[in-house]
């Protein structure tokens, strides 16, 4: 199917041919930033570059010259069928949530493996009808919630699985039994961030909060905690005089609580218009575009040496965005900070004993890992089965929760919504530990 040009067929040192990939939808935020990882990835070749909007082929020059672009899925794949050039292995999909499904649907018939960004679809019908498209044609899909590859994240999960190993104990270090966990997403978008894409405030769209930044705390919950199986939800109050009598108007956030199947419980608080530092990409630092915040140790500092010395170390404290409760711990992340009573009985009587959680030492960023372990799996190295990957099956998991976080907000009384399972089933799941 795929014919073979010099770029691709180069071997690296290690022997290993280069991952064929395009990107789709590379002009928007998201998608420069897959770009830019996978020109400077040496396990990978971007082959193409592929968005229909005003500009994008002058702005292809820029972010990536001499790659060939394509203003859609249909004519690169024409052109590849038709000229010397290489169908890629491997896609990144990059384009608004709405068209998520119907681009991986025409990459999957092609045989192209897929990384679709997160939310996987904007309906779970839709995201069903991708993850067994892709069962049939035997096609590998990750979603791309890379937040599970973040160091904090990887280094929060495995505190709870060693909790989970030894639910009755702090070592390992752990938390004991999870029993309930609080989370916030909470801070202010700018006019700027809605008027260069308009469909961020269209529920139709897959606009909004819940679909565009709530996905990513959906994923990271039950990649801690296992699946939510209820919500309910409440509205927080909107900007004023911003769509608030337009039906197609995505809500500007609400506040969340949500029932495992554990029978562990969650609160969440989620706005983008609100003034806050307290969201994931500020906790961590995660995206270079976005300022990390800090919290201060002390309301008034003089200009003494001293009072420096302490300013300076306040610059090193992070806010955190998750508390994570257990039966003989709580953990805070992105600070990282592990609170037990050590060796003493549990008592609220014992002073706790504080521990800082440490991180990995991968100097790679999120992105670079989570493309790595993309291109591994494409391969055939890693199995998708119980990787640290998002798998079709999870993604469509995730769609289920915010669906029913949106349900429970149409509620005006303030819904309780039963997530409903009748989307999900372990056909995927099964056949993908062969891979």
């Amino acid at each position: 199917m795929q014919s073979t040009s010099p770029a691709f067929s180069s071997q690296r040192r290690d022997g290993k041919r280069p991952v064929g990939i395009a990107i789709i939808g590379f002009g928007g935020l998201i998608g420069r930033r897959h770009t830019a990882h996978v020109l400077s990835n040496a396990s990978a070749v971007l082959l193409a570059v592929v968005d229909g909007a005003p500009g994008a082929a002058e702005l292809a020059s820029q972010l990536a010259p001499g790659i060939p672009y394509y203003p859609s899925v249909s004519e690169m794949l024409s052109a590849s069928a038709t000229a010397d050039k290489s169908t890629p292995e491997a896609a990144i999909v990059c384009t608004p949530n709405a068209y998520h499904v119907s681009v991986a649907l025409e990459l999957a018939d092609a045989g192209v493996h897929l990384l679709v960004e997160k939310p996987l679809a904007d309906t779970k019908a839709a995201a069903r009808t991708l993850v067994d498209r892709v069962h049939e044609m035997g096609i590998k899909l990750l979603v791309g919630h890379h937040r599970r590859f973040n160091p904090y994240v990887v280094a929060a999960r495995k505190v709870l699985m060693a909790s989970e190993e030894k639910p009755d104990t702090a070592v390992g270090p752990g938390v004991g039994s999870v029993t309930a966990i609080s989370g916030l997403w909470t801070t202010y978008k700018p006019e700027p961030y809605f008027v260069a894409a308009p469909w961020r405030r269209s529920r139709r769209q897959g606009g909004g909060p819940v679909m565009i930044n709530f996905v990513h705390e959906v994923d990271i919950l039950q990649y801690f905690l296992g699946p939510i199986v209820r919500v309910s939800a409440e509205k927080i109050l909107g900007r004023v005089g911003v769509g608030a009598s337009d039906a197609d108007a995505a809500e500007d956030g609400a506040a969340l609580t949500l029932r495992f199947a554990s029978g562990a419980v969650g609160s969440l608080i989620l706005s983008d218009g609100v003034v806050s530092p307290h969201f994931f990409e500020a906790g961590t630092g995660e995206n270079p575009m976005l300022p990390r915040a800090r919290r201060p140790l002390y309301d008034h500092l003089d200009e003494s040496d001293n009072s420096k010395i302490e300013r300076k170390e306040q610059e090193e404290e992070p806010v955190d965005v998750y508390r994570i409760f257990g039966t003989h711990g709580t953990l805070s992340v992105p600070d990282m900070t592990l609170w037990t009573c050590g060796e003493k009985p549990r008592s609220w009587e014992n002073e706790l004993k504080v521990q800082r959680v440490e991180l990995n030492d991968d100097p790679r960023a999120p992105f670079d890992r989570q493309l790595d372990h993309f291109i591994a799996v494409v391969r055939g190295e890693v199995p998708i089965k119980n990787g640290p990957g998002c798998t079709g099956e999870e993604g469509l998991r995730v769609i289920a929760v915010c669906e029913a976080v949106i349900e429970a907000l149409d509620d005006a009384e303030g819904g309780r919504v039963i997530v409903d399972t009748h989307y999900l089933n372990n056909t995927y799941e099964s056949q993908i530990n062969r891979w």
